[in-house]
């Protein structure tokens, strides 16, 4: 079997059903947590009555937060103070004590033989509540009268950032437009929810936690801190994972108390969320406002762009990431792929009751071509230029990369007017254009929308320094052991969600080392074995850990190389290594394979240089020296019935550039899952609170998410510009699909209803689009 394909059987235990999931894992005699949930966004705690559910039989232990109060301490994500911005932390205790500040918080909780008794006693537990006013949204939680989610600090807002670059050019631009784009607050829905179990043996005075994570290392970390336990103390493990997103790269509250159960009780603990439990209290993502406001000549050049956003954090900073993450990335996600001579940006996070945010696919980037590709668009019918040509003749052309965009990023490489030439052939896009001028009598209006977008990957420690985030160390590591049989096995820091990380590391070993992927065996996602890393986040795997591995094998090759020229007694640069063999200069026959290298580096040889030790064994910590920008164009043709609103998307096309790729059905696997869930965003996904904070989107009842007949075939055509920066020239791209897919079909929507929307939000409802109907009606 070639290197390329024996990864491949790695897939077929999760398609025979036989992945190892957290709810998979078996533990007999595991005691079972249901937790006490406060009904109320907002309130005071009063007595907290918990001998009933104490009483009840099967019922092991029923603890308030008093219970914890000396043992647990609160998750408390840390930001370095810097001049551009100012932060506020917030202190998250696991348990509330005193106050709750969102509907879903935790009062108390259960541990029972089973999770049907720990519910049942969990209804038994009764709390008293003064209810207290609700900050409802980030528009009146920002205001002076709002009530104080967190009575330390003077108001809501826990963040600010300014960023401003350029000399300001509104005042003399011939055209000036403007919009208001709001972007619902969303969640991840991963198919597996969240869950995690916990064990303690005081013999080896070690707590494990298996838990479903893009972040070990990290989760280890926040773990410490908040238990009071040296990291060494304490190994997290990440097996199978059924999808993340992001929601699961964040500390849960749960995943603390059952650290603290496991050492209380002396028995493993184990809890699995329902999905009703997962969209009550798993993080969500975005909820955002954005004021924008772009500057042009008359002859479509773009000039300046000046945004404002206030994005609904809910009730607590997360870690590790702090409720910095939105506001930041959006700053950097409204410059585009344009090339503007001022840019101006202020950013909000403001603290409301409601669950609090952390990570989603994209985190702030879908928001910037939603505001950037609908101000274009306006710009377009304003000055009745054809929206492509607009957008040709403001994307940083190919000669311009490395590109220094306004924002702060430096774009690495890419040929942005070729990726949309690319895309608009693969559509047929005068096709799509000649249909839609054709007459119908079905009431149905034809639209194409655009988004062009870049999406940043592999961000590095530079990169988490400039946003202050203390507790993202950015770097990931890889460790490669080959053993005197000449198999490898490798470490890594990066986990996998779901995305074929054990197959595309392979695969990237395999080449590079010109050997038979069989050989090759991957570990993934176990803080004892795995070096220290970041983790699986912002589209970084194969740029940070892959780039880790490719200098792993580097290194891997010269020690290969130099031990063959010992062995010959020849001078280092009469061999090389090639095709998984090292050979002479010299003599073609003179050669050494894969095996007889393994076994020559085992066995007593003459004696070895100071800086050559015994064995094959390589471990590498890699930072990348820049962030890789990838970039994309999507395109969009939906039909919108005018007399109900619904929309259908008839074809979708992308053109991706994420440099060399690996694994081609990976990336495309990849898109497409994206793709999905930004079409979802646009037209179906929000998770809605009323005023008095009360959530109104626990079932997916009521949080609708497409299905397999709402989904389009997404054609895809790939561009593969190599960084300068990273190994291998690789770039990321697994949030692209959901960066670009709201904004383009927003675009399509108010293309088909000849409409310039001033103000647009998602998703894009029947109703909305109905408002919309009648807007272009009095247009």
């Amino acid at each position: 079997m070639s290197a390329g394909r024996a990864p491949e059987a790695q897939h077929l235990p999760l398609l025979r059903g036989q992945g190892r999931y957290i709810d998979d894992l078996p533990w007999p005699g595991a005691l079972h947590v249901a937790f006490v949930r406060s009904p109320h966004a907002h309130a005071r705690i009063g007595e907290v009555d918990l001998e009933a559910a104490r009483a009840m039989p099967g019922v092991v232990a029923v603890l308030g937060a008093a219970d914890v109060a000396d043992a647990v301490g609160p998750i408390e994500a840390r930001m370095a103070p810097q001049d551009h911005y100012q932060y506020r932390t917030t202190h998250w205790h696991p348990m509330a004590g005193e106050r709750v500040r969102y509907v879903g918080e935790i009062v108390a909780l259960v541990v029972a033989r089973d999770r049907y008794l720990a519910e049942d006693a969990a209804d038994q537990v009764m709390v008293d509540y003064e209810p207290l006013p609700v900050a409802s949204d980030a528009g009146n939680g920002s205001a002076e009268t709002a009530p104080r989610l967190h009575d330390e600090h003077p108001d809501n807002v826990l963040f600010r950032i300014h960023r401003e670059n350029g000399e300001d050019v509104f005042e003399q631009a011939p055209v000036r437009l403007s919009m208001r784009c709001r972007h619902p607050r969303v969640a991840g829905l991963s198919m597996e929810n969240c869950g995690a179990v916990a064990d303690y043996h005081p013999g080896d005075a070690l707590l494990k936690l298996w838990s479903s994570t893009q972040v070990p290392h990290l989760i280890r970390d926040g773990l410490s801190r908040c238990l009071n336990l040296p990291a060494s103390r304490i190994r997290v493990m990440a097996p199978d994972v059924g999808g993340a997103f992001g929601i699961k790269m964040q500390l849960f509250p749960e995943e603390v108390l059952l650290g603290h159960l496991a050492m209380r009780l002396g028995r493993p603990v184990k809890w699995i969320q329902d999905r009703s439990e997962h969209l009550l209290a798993s993080f969500h993502a975005r909820d955002v406002t954005v004021n924008a406001e772009i500057a042009a000549d008359n002859d479509g050049t773009l000039l300046g762009i000046r945004a404002t956003s206030y994005c609904d954090v809910g009730a607590y900073s997360s870690y590790p990431l702090t409720c910095s993450l939105e506001p930041q990335t959006i700053g950097t996600a409204i410059a585009g792929p344009y090339n503007w001579r001022y840019y101006d940006y202020r950013g909000h996070a403001v603290a409301t009751n409601k669950f609090p945010q952390g990570a989603y696919r994209g985190v702030g980037f879908p928001v910037g071509p939603l505001v950037l590709e609908t101000l274009i668009d306006r710009l377009a019918r304003r000055l009745d230029m054809d929206p492509v040509a607009l957008r040709r003749k403001n994307l940083v052309p190919r000669e311009a990369f490395p590109f220094q965009s306004m924002a702060g990023a430096v774009y690495d490489s890419g040929d942005y007017p070729a990726l949309l030439d690319l895309a608009m052939e693969r559509a047929g896009y005068d096709e799509w254009r000649a249909r839609q001028r054709e007459p119908r009598a079905d009431g149905r209006r034809l639209g194409v929308g655009i988004a062009a977008f870049i999406e940043p990957t592999g961000m590095n420690r530079k990169v988490y320094r400039g946003r202050g985030m203390l507790d993202v160390p950015a770097f990931e590591s890889a460790q490669m052991k080959v053993s005197a049989d000449g198999h490898v096995a490798a470490a890594v820091s990066t986990p996998t969600q779901g995305q074929s990380h054990f197959t595309t590391f392979r695969m990237l070993l395999a080449r590079r080392l010109g050997i038979d992927g069989e050989r090759i065996h991957v570990t993934l996602g176990d803080t004892e074995i795995t070096p220290y890393g970041a983790g699986t986040f912002g589209s970084r795997s194969v740029v940070a850990s892959g780039g880790a591995l490719l200098v792993a094998a580097r290194r891997m090759v010269d020690k290969l190389e130099r031990l063959a020229a010992l062995h010959w007694g020849v001078e280092r640069d009469a061999v090389e290594y090639v095709d998984g063999a090292v050979r002479r200069r010299d003599d073609e026959t003179a050669r050494l394979g894969f095996d007889e290298l393994a076994a020559l580096a085992y066995s007593p040889m003459p004696e070895l240089p100071a800086d050559l030790e015994p064995g094959l064994t390589v471990q590498v910590a890699y930072d990348p020296p820049s962030a890789a920008i990838s970039a994309a164009v999507h395109l969009a043709l939906v039909s919108l019935d005018e007399r109900t609103g619904h929309v259908a998307i008839e074809r979708y096309v992308v053109a991706e550039d994420c440099g060399p790729i690996i694994n081609e059905m990976a990336v495309d696997g990849q898109i497409r899952g994206g793709v999905a869930q930004g079409l979802g965003i646009a037209l179906y996904e929000e998770v809605r609170y009323d005023e008095d904070g009360q959530h109104l989107s626990t079932s997916l009842q009521d949080y609708l998410v497409p299905g397999c007949v709402e989904m389009p075939d997404i054609d895809i055509v790939h561009m593969e510009t190599p960084s300068p920066f990273t190994e291998g020239g690789h770039k990321g791209m697994g949030e692209s699909g959901t960066i670009g897919a709201p904004a383009a079909v927003a675009s399509a929507v108010a293309d088909a209803l000849r409409v310039a929307p001033e103000a647009l939000e998602l998703p894009l409802t029947p109703e909305r689009v109905l408002a919309l109907v009648e807007a272009g009606a009095h247009d």
